[in-house]
């Protein structure tokens, strides 16, 4: 399953942590787009994006517009979130293949997730609303944390599908976590409070999410 096109794909990942670090901007041009695009190749190898897989590949690549987009000025950030919110949507369908049957476990976890996305968001928008533009984020910022969340539950709700083995659903559960993280970490970087190399932790989460998110993937629908 980690083929050389994998292990190019960590390989300009660390490169764009490193220039996230540094904040080295021309770095960051070159780096953030060809790990995606890796990620990219090395899935569409090992699976052909047939099936279940093609919802993946797709949202890697609405990923990668994303990213394009987040490169340059704030303007672009609406377009970029639009092109995430894709991504999510993607997501969400590839792990929602066959649903599992609801429990009290499971009502648990989507009541967990609900609220802290509900916690966070309100943070955010707090912020968002001191901005100029704020009528076009404010409800937008809504709809990406609904897709976000419910992106996260879907990961989650893999471990009560016996379709997923523990270790698919593990690596869909953690990488579902990190880019969750990683967008919280970012919307509360650019709106409410700069962190100390705050693109920096959003790249590494974001990154490892994705990683994490195609590793179950894969385990699922091509290893088995």
């Amino acid at each position: 399953m980690f083929n050389w096109l994998f292990f190019i794909a960590v390989a300009f990942a660390l490169l764009d942590w490193y220039a996230a670090w540094k904040e080295n901007r021309y770095l960051l041009v070159v780096a953030k787009p060809l790990t995606i695009i890796f990620m990219m190749l090395w899935s569409l190898q090992v699976s052909g994006w047939e099936g279940a897989m093609l919802f993946f590949g797709l949202g890697l690549l609405f990923s990668l517009g994303g990213d394009i987009a987040l490169l340059f000025p704030a303007r672009w950030f609406l377009p970029g979130l639009v092109s995430f919110l894709v991504a999510h949507i993607m997501f969400i369908i590839g792990f929602s293949q066959q649903m599992p049957p609801l429990s009290m476990f499971s009502a648990g976890i989507a009541i967990i997730i609900g609220l802290t996305g509900a916690r966070i968001l309100k943070v955010v928008r707090a912020g968002i609303a001191k901005m100029p533009g704020s009528k076009l984020l404010m409800p937008a910022s809504v709809v990406y944390g609904m897709a976000l969340a419910i992106m996260l539950l879907s990961a989650m709700l893999t471990f009560f599908n016996d379709q997923w083995s523990i270790a698919a659903s593990l690596c869909a559960a953690i990488g579902g976590s990190l880019f969750f993280i990683s967008d919280t970490t970012l919307s509360y970087d650019r709106f409410v409070k700069k962190l100390k190399h705050g693109r920096f932790w959003v790249h590494v989460t974001y990154h490892l999410g994705l990683f994490g998110i195609l590793s179950g993937a894969l385990l699922r629908y091509v290893i088995l």
